[in-house]
């Protein structure tokens, strides 16, 4: 966003490097514009891969915890315990609709129950190293998951906060640099016009999409 404008006034420089008002609001300008590029750069960032990574965690973890749950529920029906029942019966469908933190506190949940039942499972071919895989996979999708939701709310931040970034711009133009430009109409006309013609063209990046050619730079001095 007014990236033209910033363009026009490097090119330029050697009009208005005298003075000290016009300077100040060029590098305000020139800042403001560093803080909105970098919004949008976060803010255009695509999450497909975290998004992936997240996923791919998610399954792996559904699956280990459906393995090793069906064997402590085939443990625990085998032996009349209607109690380890409940707390084992999970089919891959349930597991799917659970959100997030549910799903991580399944995976910490069966692996203390088979933690607490471990050498009776040994019959149902369960061990400590599967123990072991399913606490790994429960912690990498738990990190999985914050990085997703961090980068996700780092998004909705600067996506909600842009706007104002912009305005404060449009602020800087119409009360300072279009304020300080006037004294440009009649020593340097070519400079004065150039600028209001940068200005129409951020003003029509405003509304519409696509790119305009800059204004060719004025670098004359009025005769």
């Amino acid at each position: 966003m007014h990236s033209t404008l910033e363009s026009y006034f490097n090119k330029n420089q050697p009009i208005w490097a005298a003075s000290k008002g016009v300077s100040n609001s060029v590098a305000q300008l020139s800042a403001n514009n560093k803080v909105i590029a970098a919004k949008r750069d976060v803010q255009e960032t695509s999450l497909e891969g975290q998004q992936a990574l997240a996923m791919q965690a998610r399954t792996d973890l559904e699956d280990k915890i459906h393995e090793i749950a069906d064997q402590i529920y085939a443990l625990a029906a085998k032996n009349g315990d209607v109690e380890l029942e409940a707390k084992s019966h999970f089919t891959l469908s349930m597991l799917d609709g659970f959100d997030p933190d549910k799903l991580q506190q399944t995976g910490t949940d069966v692996s203390a129950l088979a933690t607490a039942n471990l050498t009776a499972l040994a019959d149902n071919d369960v061990a400590q190293a599967d123990v072991t895989e399913l606490d790994a996979l429960t912690a990498d999708f738990g990190k999985k998951k914050k990085a997703l939701k961090t980068a996700m709310s780092t998004r909705s931040g600067e996506t909600k906060t842009l706007p104002q970034a912009i305005r404060d711009n449009q602020t800087l133009l119409r009360k300072q640099l279009d304020k300080q430009m006037t004294k440009f109409r009649k020593t340097n006309p070519e400079f004065y016009a150039g600028y209001h013609a940068a200005r129409a063209i951020e003003n029509r990046r405003s509304h519409h999409a696509g790119k305009q050619p800059a204004p060719a730079p004025q670098t004359g001095t009025a005769k």
